[in-house]
């Protein structure tokens, strides 16, 4: 923590009050207070995560939800948000390259028929030619 800080007065629920003083009492933490600062940090790390970010929601079967269990065990990702957020990417890249490769092969298929159809023009030119002569 910073060498400043400031006071804040916040009024809570005696039910969230008894909530603080449990986790306190389970973590060892000095006070209530010291408590309250860690949830306050661990929110506003959350928050800031998302500042560039949508939420979604998304039924994934149990299988897959295993899988991913697994890989963020071996270190893969650091939690499910962060394993579905990495599979989006690749798979969002993925489409990217399969379309942008369907666009380059659509522009050759282009350049080949027009190739073509020069190359027939010119014939028939030719053709043309010899037939006046």
């Amino acid at each position: 923590m910073s060498a400043r800080s400031a006071r804040l007065n916040v009024r809570l629920p005696e039910e969230d009050v008894r909530e603080l003083e449990a986790i306190r009492e389970r973590t060892g933490q000095s006070s209530v207070s010291d408590v309250a600062r860690d949830a306050i940090a661990c929110y506003l790390h959350e928050e800031s995560a998302t500042w560039n970010s949508e939420k979604v929601t998304a039924i994934v079967p149990a299988a897959l939800a295993e899988d991913m269990e697994m890989f963020i065990a071996n270190g893969d990702a650091t939690d499910i948000s962060q394993a579905v957020t990495l599979a989006l990417t690749v798979w969002v890249e993925d489409r990217k390259r399969y379309h942008l490769e369907g666009k380059e092969l659509l522009r050759r298929k282009i350049a080949e028929a027009a190739e073509e159809r020069d190359t027939r023009k010119g014939m028939s030119r030719i053709a043309s030619r010899m037939k006046v002569q």
